[in-house]
């Protein structure tokens, strides 16, 4: 049995790069082919319910994605997951990351893809009409609801990291002669 990699400190993957993963995956979970959700879109809605004046307890957002306090995190929250664990040497690089749920994420940990497939096989979600078409991850609601005022310097790069990925994609898009993308900057 191959043991991991020890390493010190390790590096965040750059936010261009999770982004990147992120929307070329569709938001899916490689693992188990559900829609994964942007964490802190949820934040800001249980901000935004909030404010509302809605007293009673919500559960959508706890930092650490307890299952109490924010079950859809708990399972659905997006995060980026190497295919070949980094603990036992895979690199940050695009090719070697995919989007997970954070259930599957903890399921995996640092197995190889191939045992985890063959312990875990994905079932496929069943869809009278296939797999989700345009599905962002509620990223589109987090850049509706992250007005400057109130959001964390994390938030705000993301937010800056989102935006110009949506902007590199509308200029595709327009360049191809398609109807771009919907995003505005917010």
């Amino acid at each position: 049995m191959e043991r991991p990699v020890k390493r010190s400190g390790r590096p965040k993957i750059p936010l261009d790069v999770q982004v990147r993963v992120l929307f070329r995956d569709g938001w899916l979970c490689r693992w188990c082919h559900r829609p994964t959700i942007f964490a802190p879109t949820l934040r800001l809605l249980q901000r935004c319910v909030q404010k509302s004046g809605y007293t009673a307890p919500i559960a959508y957002f706890d930092l650490h994605w307890r299952r109490d306090l924010s079950p859809l995190l708990d399972h659905l929250g997006a995060v980026i997951d190497h295919v070949e664990a980094y603990a036992r040497g895979g690199e940050h690089a695009e090719a070697n990351c995919v989007t997970a749920c954070n259930k599957c994420n903890a399921r995996k940990n640092s197995r190889r893809a191939e045992t985890y497939e063959r312990e875990q096989p994905g079932k496929p979600v069943k869809g009278k009409f296939g797999e989700p078409r345009n599905w962002d991850g509620l990223v589109s609601l987090f850049l509706v609801l992250a007005d400057d005022q109130g959001i964390t310097a994390t938030e705000k790069a993301w937010k800056r990291a989102l935006l110009a990925y949506v902007e590199t994609l509308q200029t595709k898009q327009s360049n191809l002669g398609m109807q771009p993308t919907a995003f505005g900057r917010g």
